[in-house]
């Protein structure tokens, strides 16, 4: 078979091959294409089932959800009225509910609280009671048998004992009790003790809140002839569109759905492929299943199998034209081919072929005639360059064994072309100082070897002296000014004066260093002093500003208290202003006496007692005025001793207390005419008192004697008279008093103001002077890193 092909035609050859390939990968990708749209087609109706699934599963959890919230509302109903009756206690083997008062209740078949139960919620309830602790049997039940009676009797199912008795936990589920499917709970029963005697239950029949779902489950439709249907954990039917109470538990499929509790499922039920989705709900034991005949689906399958096949009968008639095409146009350029490789086998080089395509066939053909012109040309013309002594860098090979020319012209060629590139690699080499390289003597023979050898030999000799001076390079580039060239190292020629003039490179080198050297230590040794120097000064100044920084705070603290003293002298000079308005106004009132005594005499006794009053009130101001003057002139001479301190701490601080000292001498001024105004004041108040005591001698005059009351009335009005202009005039003096402090405290407040600028003046002067004592140390240690340096170097 495998000759039978090998002797087939070329353009048969490609015919056969096109359509196997035209067939075969249309036919896989047909197959793949079919498969993986069924595959894809299988898993949306499968991801559909699931999710159709999953939705009657939330569906039916929110429905059970509700029959439980009324489960638990009814058992809180019973709980209620069971533990209202009293405490259960086992008394003779009954069980009996003792209330605070020592009345006993038997529950055995007695069905008030059960009756109750219904009455108010309408669901089932049972009082169980636990036996040897064995099993637990009906005492009190409004749940009623087969026979249509209270089931009172029958006993607890072993699974709800378990989980109730023996666990001592509420079970929650769904119940078949005779024949009516209920949504139960069932709660453990304790005594004082804690022990389990008995159980409460409640139930709600399915058919009230279930139904709903299980209409909605029979009613869905999955494609034409799918539908849904539930299962139980026994694998009998409970919910189907046409079947109820039937076991599958046998089945195949069923067995595997309990078993994974949820998926999907393909099987076949009756020769029909069925895909059954399936899921699990726990606490009603449900497998909630969509079911679908996979026949209904099977019209976009059979669509793209169907143009499938019409794409592969196409593909395949299409491939055949193509190829009957192709296989002409290739296999008549190739004969061409053959014969034009026989003509220049032969060595008749004129031979073309001189086909004009641009597909391969045409490349090849343009390709054969390049080589025939090269043939021609290159290595007959090499022949003749070779036999007039020309240098030919690359020749072609032979043409067939029987020429033997071409391969020992090749031969020549090769020889030569290594040689070229040897000495190449050996100049490139040494021209990127690279003096390592050497040649390969092995791969030449006779006299290329000899050549080869005489290259190496004078790199040998060059490289020594090289590597020397490198060395010592590197060891005057690390500091060490002592090395010297090798004198084993043989050297001649110019060699030798290379050598010399390394070493004295080296000499001056270490001259020059050594003198560098000594100059640098001496001078990092005054550095070093110096800085140390410069490290106490800085630090004696940093102390300095420290304490110029607390004196400031001192003075800052003075300045305040001065400042509140001021503000109380203040407040008192505006009291003293306000009593002399209001003497004013009383000498107006003494003025109206005087009109009043000239009318009539029988009023002069108490209008002289009047004055006497107002003159002692008068007397006592003057006092306080006199005391508020004491008082100035104190702030005054302290004023004027804070300005003296003040000029002195500005006269230590140099150029920063410039500006403190202009303040200083202008708190010096104020106090100076705080002190003239006090004196001025306290002449003006030795008048003031001068007229109270003629005041007080009119009074007693007119106090004295009747008979001469219309001439003491008319001195006296004069007195007043007189007093009233002191008064005003002392009124005056008086405003002008608390003008003057006022100005003071204005003034106080600058002299404040002033004093907390220096004291940040003198805080940003002790920050500097931090700064320049770090500076000293940086400044100190460099010179001991410069020492270290200098010693670093071998001289």
């Amino acid at each position: 078979m495998i000759q039978f092909f090998s002797d087939m035609k070329v353009g048969t050859k490609i015919l056969v091959i096109s359509l196997f390939l035209a067939i075969i990968p249309t036919l896989l990708l047909g197959l793949i294409s079919y498969s993986s749209s069924v595959n894809v087609i299988n898993e949306q109706i499968e991801t559909l089932l699931e999710t159709q699934v999953q939705d009657m599963k939330g569906w039916t959890n929110d429905v059970y959800k509700l029959t439980r919230n009324k489960v638990n509302s009814d058992l809180n109903v019973l709980r209620q009225n069971f533990y209202a009756k009293g405490t259960p206690e086992i008394i003779n083997n009954n069980m009996t509910l003792i209330d605070k008062n020592g009345k006993e209740f038997v529950v055995n078949d007695n069905f008030e609280i059960v009756d109750g139960v219904r009455d108010l919620v309408g669901g089932a309830a049972t009082v169980f009671q636990v036996y040897n602790n064995t099993y637990a049997v009906r005492i009190s039940t409004n749940v009623k048998g087969t026979d249509g009676e209270r089931a009172v009797g029958t006993h607890l199912t072993d699974n709800v004992y378990e989980v109730a008795v023996k666990q001592g936990e509420t079970y929650y589920g769904r119940r078949d009790l005779f024949g009516v499917n209920y949504v139960t709970a069932y709660e453990p029963i304790r005594d004082r003790n804690g022990t389990v005697i008995g159980v409460l239950f409640v139930g709600t029949e399915e058919e009230q809140t279930l139904d709903v779902v299980k209409k909605s489950i029979r009613d869905t439709v999955v494609g034409k002839n799918g539908y849904m249907y539930v299962l139980d954990g026994n694998g009998m039917v409970l919910v189907h569109p046409t079947l109820d109470n039937v076991n599958w538990s046998d089945m195949e499929y069923v067995k595997e759905m309990m078993e994974k509790k949820e998926g999907a499922i393909i099987h076949q039920v009756n020769g029909t492929t069925i895909l059954d989705a399936y899921t699990y709900f726990e606490p009603l034991d449900w497998y909630i299943v969509s079911r679908a005949e996979m026949s209904d689906f099977d019209g976009p399958i059979n669509t793209i199998r169907n143009t499938i096949l019409a794409i592969v009968i196409a593909s395949i008639v299409i491939g055949a034209v193509i190829a009957i095409l192709f296989g002409q146009s290739i296999a008549g350029p190739l004969q061409q081919v053959v014969v034009m490789i026989k003509e220049l086998r032969n060595g008749h080089l004129s031979a073309r072929l001189n086909i004009r395509r641009k597909d391969e066939i045409g490349i090849m053909a343009t390709t054969m005639d390049e080589f025939a012109d090269d043939l021609q040309k290159n290595v007959v013309g090499n022949i003749v360059k070779i036999a007039n002594g020309e240098y030919i860098q690359e020749f072609t090979g032979p043409v067939d064994e029987l020429d033997q020319i071409r391969p020992s012209l090749q031969l020549l060629v090769e020889s030569f072309d290594h040689l070229h590139k040897e000495t190449i690699k050996l100049t490139d080499a040494a021209r990127a100082g690279d003096l390592s390289i050497r040649g390969d003597e092995k791969a030449f023979r006779g006299g290329y070897r000899r050549i080869i050898a005489g290259f190496n030999k004078t790199l040998e000799t060059i490289t020594e002296p090289v590597n020397e001076a490198m060395r010592l390079a590197g060891c005057y580039a690390s500091g060490d000014f002592t090395a010297r060239f090798d004198e084993k190292i043989p050297v001649a020629g110019e060699f030798v004066a290379y050598r010399d003039a390394l070493n004295t490179i080296g000499i001056e080198l270490s001259r020059l260093m050594k003198l560098i050297t000594e100059e640098l230590f001496e001078g990092v040794s005054v550095l070093s002093v110096a800085s140390s120097e410069i490290l106490t000064v800085t630090s004696q100044l940093s102390s300095a500003s420290s304490q110029t920084a607390n004196t400031v705070n001192e003075t800052s603290d003075t300045v305040e208290t001065v400042r509140k003293k001021t503000d109380l002298v203040n407040l008192k000079t505006k009291s003293m202003s306000e009593k002399a308005m209001k003497a004013i106004e009383v000498s107006e009132t003494g003025q109206q006496s005087v009109q009043e005594i000239l009318d009539g005499m029988n009023h002069i006794q108490r209008q002289m007692d009047m004055i006497s009053m107002n003159v002692v009130k008068l007397s006592e101001q003057s006092q306080a005025i006199g005391e508020i003057i004491a008082t100035v002139t104190d702030i005054s001479e302290q004023s004027n001793l804070l300005a003296v301190n003040a000029s002195i701490e500005a006269a230590k601080a140099g150029d920063f207390g410039k500006g403190f000292a202009v303040v200083a001498h202008e708190i010096h001024n104020l106090a100076q005419q705080s002190k003239q105004a006090t004196g001025t004041i306290r002449t003006i108040l030795t008048d003031i008192q001068r007229g109270v005591s003629s005041t007080v001698v009119s009074a007693e005059r007119g106090s004295n004697t009747v008979a001469d009351a219309v001439r003491l009335t008319t001195d006296a009005r004069k007195a007043i008279e007189v007093l009233t202009r002191s008064i005003a005039d002392s009124s005056h003096e008086a405003i002008e008093i608390t003008a003057s402090i006022q100005d003071q405290v204005a003034g106080m407040d600058q002299i404040s103001e002033a004093i907390e600028n220096i004291r940040n003046a003198a805080q940003k002067n002790l920050e500097i002077t931090h700064k320049a004592e770090k500076t000293a140390e940086d400044l100190h240690e460099l010179g001991i890193r410069l020492k270290k340096i200098t010693l670093q170097y071998q001289v």
